[in-house]
């Protein structure tokens, strides 16, 4: 399996108590973070009364969005076309922003959601890779259901422990957009501690533990059986 996977998503969900949504201060926190290297956003859509949203779009699929709600922000970062590092700068500055423009005391929890695509070595259908090889499904899926197979794959959830923070919600699948392509989603959900201005740091800290999950311990789960039979016998 190739090591350097194709990053294609980053976000994070802000969660806070319900504050309403007031159209000035958004328009001022538009404004200042227009101003503000790496963080500015193209344009806004103030229409639904219940959510305002910052974007921007480049090329055919990239975007950009942050979304308000009463009660979260949600950045996104949806087709990546920058660097995780790029996206930590965004997320830093537009969270600390918000707090101030929404009068936010603290988030009571966060997620951090990165996705990503590995290109497999011995294989050409991630398919037959997930399903009938490492999961040794072949002949038994097709046989009942008696229609053809988009996409398969595994899901697992590991809970939180005091060594490792946050509850990771894995995702493990063929990329429908790539037939030799592995999909991987790791999400993680944090709400054992409240995030202030002063802790900001954690949650760019949450969304790098959650990134190197992927290139880490899902990238050595999976390289294991991206193998001929003959090697994974020896």
């Amino acid at each position: 399996m190739q090591s350097e996977d194709r990053i294609i998503h980053f976000s994070t969900e802000l969660i806070h108590r319900p504050v309403p949504i007031e159209v000035p201060a958004l328009q001022k926190l538009y404004f200042e973070l227009s101003q503000t290297k790496g963080a500015a956003y193209d344009s806004t859509d103030f229409s639904n009364p219940v959510q305002a949203r910052f974007h921007s779009r480049r090329g055919k699929k990239s975007q950009s969005l942050a979304i308000f709600l009463p009660d979260r922000t949600l950045l996104v970062e949806e087709w990546a076309d920058s660097a995780l590092s790029d996206f930590l700068h965004r997320l830093r500055e537009v969270a600390s922003r918000t707090m101030d423009a929404r009068r936010i005391p603290a988030f009571v929890a966060h997620t951090a959601t990165v996705r990503s695509t590995f290109a497999l070595t011995h294989f050409e259908d991630a398919r037959e890779f997930l399903i009938d090889h490492m999961c040794a499904q072949e002949g038994r899926v097709g046989a009942h259901f008696k229609r053809p197979l988009a996409v398969g794959g595994l899901r697992f959830v590991l809970p939180e422990t005091n060594e490792a923070p946050g509850e990771l919600h894995v995702t493990i699948e063929s990329f429908r957009f790539s037939l030799n392509e592995v999909f991987v989603e790791v999400k993680g959900v944090f709400g054992r501690q409240q995030v202030t201005q002063e802790s900001l740091d954690s949650v760019v800290e949450n969304l790098q533990r959650v990134r190197d999950f992927i290139s880490g311990p899902v990238y050595g789960y999976l390289n294991q059986f991206d193998c001929l039979d003959e090697e994974e016998d020896q």
